[in-house]
């Protein structure tokens, strides 16, 4: 099988055993769900060593960028809380 195909299903399955989990358990805000996405999209882009042929920035596609930015966002927000 092709490594994105494989890739795509497995990352759809584990999006939705995770989202699945988060509901079950009654999680109700958006940045815990962006940060569990983040996670597992690049643990499986690692662990699947996809790589992109098109615009990388450190190593990154577009997809991975924007959401370690978006990551980064989040965490900064937590920390500047828990600091005030």
């Amino acid at each position: 099988m092709e490594r994105h195909l494989l890739f795509v299903i497995i990352l759809a399955i584990i999006i939705f055993v995770s989202l699945a989990g988060l509901a079950a358990i009654g999680e109700g805000r958006l940045d815990v769900y962006l940060s569990v996405f983040t996670i597992e999209y690049l643990a499986m882009r690692e662990i699947l060593r996809i790589r992109t042929r098109g615009f990388s920035f450190a190593g990154l596609d577009p997809v991975a960028l924007g959401l370690c930015v978006i990551f980064g966002f989040i965490v900064l927000k937590k920390v500047i809380e828990i600091l005030r």
